[in-house]
């Protein structure tokens, strides 16, 4: 899950959070590949999912939403190279071809909002703050009176609470990578 500028999971697209869930992990991996470090790449693909939900109505209606994404993930990646003044002239990163098959994923969107509200009220901020809200870790951080590596391992333990939660109420299952491949979201579950 990252970053997004909505107030609300309930303002999420499903159009956005199903392409979002079927290829987050490929240009997670794309922009590690390319940033060097996992963290920079996490930051990468916050804004990447801001952009995503801030055009949602744009988004919605793209015929092919993964060469959006990765095109957006690479004006990032670039834009953040020009700024620090690392970008080397004609170096920066090839798309990958758009040729995995579709994900049999559906929106989690009405899961994670029935979700959000039964953990706790710090699980809830940081999570909305970061991954829903699209803020920098390091923003939070510095708003919150925290460390980063306390900023990162307090995000990275409430996106664990809501991933245990989400499989409970939404009969998340994985395939043999550890994937998401389906959920009963027609049927959620008020696990109160």
């Amino acid at each position: 899950m990252s970053r997004a500028v909505t107030k609300t999971p309930q303002r999420s697209a499903p159009c956005v959070e199903s392409a979002w869930w079927e290829h987050h992990r490929e240009l997670q991996r794309f922009l590690i590949r390319h940033c060097g470090d996992r963290e920079d790449a996490d930051d990468l693909l916050q804004r990447v999912y801001a952009k995503a939900l801030i055009h949602r109505d744009q988004f919605c209606e793209l015929r092919k939403p993964r060469a959006w994404l990765f095109r957006v993930a690479r004006n990032q990646w670039i834009d953040d190279q020009r700024r620090t003044g690392q970008l080397i002239d004609g170096n920066p990163p090839e798309m990958p071809a758009d040729n995995t098959p579709p994900a049999p994923l559906g929106s989690l969107a009405d899961c994670i909002a029935r979700a959000l509200p039964h953990l706790s009220q710090e699980d809830q901020d940081i999570l909305q703050r970061c991954d829903l809200e699209g803020n920098r870790q390091a923003d939070y951080a510095q708003n919150h009176s925290l460390g980063l590596p306390a900023t990162k391992a307090r995000l990275r333990r409430a996106r664990q609470r809501l991933r245990e939660r989400l499989i409970e109420q939404c009969d998340i299952v994985f395939d043999a990578e550890g994937h998401v491949c389906c959920h009963k979201a027609e049927e959620l579950r008020d696990l109160s």
